[in-house]
């Protein structure tokens, strides 16, 4: 299957052959040519499977380029800039569209909407914002997406999404693409679809498992944890690694604790909920740039970031469910790349692995490392 068999024009072709995008992803073949039917999806794919095209290149085959058409909602200012950096990429020039986010001045965002634009991309909050201000119609949107949809719903916006929802008057087509998906999320498709939509499920293929090299680690205890995390970083010697942990107050003691460490080889960084737009911002600057080689994430802060090239994404803390387990591993195998996961399993967490693996239907290796037990890294937040 190629892209031109799926209904997309030569010219828009053209643009993706530029960025090195030649055939479409398994979430493309299904979604595009329903969405160009005018049908109602809601489809649960991988992150790194390609969604942000699957519904880009449809909606711009079916616009009219009319004011006010389209309506895509994304759950944090990054993911809203780079769905428009894409959707400018494979536009045409006639193409009037902005992402409209919070943090940053209302007035150019209100000058630009008061010039006229075809497509809109913004955050719940200030999406409301600006429809309260009367700057922002909602009433004539003819599609609306909703991307990331378990990201939108775990930072708490699912009222604001119905809210929004409620205000569009229009018979819209609604698009909903998410990694998981909640029941609230599916109530809230057959709501406002009335129930006439199409579920596309390609979550269980093993795009991202397939192509990452899976290994594990058992851990004695917690105060082992940072010992092993030096020992396999050089034994891997990753060029781009993403480390994983699952609280805010991990992420903080663990930068600490490895920026304390004399002749460290990688310069660290950290990114959470707490960090300022600005921090954010700067730091996955410098991640994207290698300046910044190993970042540390909590899996909300990480979610939905487009960063490439990553080598090797290392779980320091193993994720209590195991879709999050696949959405992590995900970073390091977007769009048919090949990486490294690795695993730091405590004895007393091997449950969590086991449902890991039923999950992926794989069997993920052990590997082992020789660690002398130690106490001073003891995290007191765990």
């Amino acid at each position: 299957m190629n892209f031109n068999k799926l209904g997309i024009n030569e010219n828009t072709i053209k643009k993706l052959q530029k960025l090195n995008i030649k055939n479409p992803t398994p979430v493309q073949e299904k979604a595009i040519p329903l969405i160009l039917k005018g049908k109602h999806v809601m489809a649960q794919a991988r992150t790194g499977s390609g969604k942000t095209l699957a519904f880009l290149l449809p909606l711009l085959e079916k616009m009219n380029f009319q004011y006010n058409e389209v309506l895509i909602i994304e759950p944090t200012r990054e993911l809203a800039k780079q769905v428009h950096d894409v959707l400018k990429s494979v536009g045409n020039e006639k193409l009037r569209s902005l992402a409209i986010y919070g943090g940053v001045s209302i007035t150019n965002q209100i000058k630009e909407l008061e010039k006229g634009l075809h497509v809109i991309i913004g955050t719940p909050g200030r999406l409301i914002d600006l429809y309260k201000r009367r700057y922002l119609k909602l009433s004539s949107f003819k599609y609306i997406v909703l991307d990331e949809a378990d990201r939108l719903w775990d930072m708490g916006f699912a009222p604001d999404i119905k809210y929004i929802l409620s205000k569009i008057k229009t018979n819209y087509q609604f698009l909903l693409f998410s990694a998981t998906l909640e029941p609230d999320m599916r109530k809230l498709v057959k709501e406002f679809t009335k129930n006439e939509f199409k579920f596309l499920n390609l979550s269980k293929d093993k795009l991202t498992v397939q192509n990452t090299k899976q290994y594990y680690y058992l851990i004695n205890n917690y105060e082992d944890k940072i010992k092993a995390l030096i020992k396999i970083l050089k034994r891997e010697k990753p060029s781009h690694v993403l480390v994983f942990v699952n609280t805010k107050k991990t992420a903080t003691w663990l930068l600490r604790a490895l920026n304390k460490r004399r002749n460290f080889m990688y310069k660290s960084g950290m990114i959470s909920g707490d960090l300022s737009q600005d921090k954010r911002e700067r730091i996955l600057k410098a991640f994207n740039n290698h300046q910044v080689n190993l970042l540390i994430a909590t899996d909300v802060a990480a979610r939905g970031l487009d960063i490439d090239n990553i080598s090797h994404v290392i779980n320091f803390d193993i994720p209590k469910y195991p879709e999050v387990y696949v959405h992590r591993i995900g970073r390091t195998s977007r769009m048919n790349k090949h990486g490294v996961a690795i695993t730091l399993c405590l004895k007393d967490e091997y449950e969590y692995l086991c449902q890991i693996e039923g999950l992926i239907d794989l069997e993920i290796n052990r590997r082992f490392l020789e660690i002398e037990s130690q106490t001073n890294y003891h995290n007191p937040f765990y």
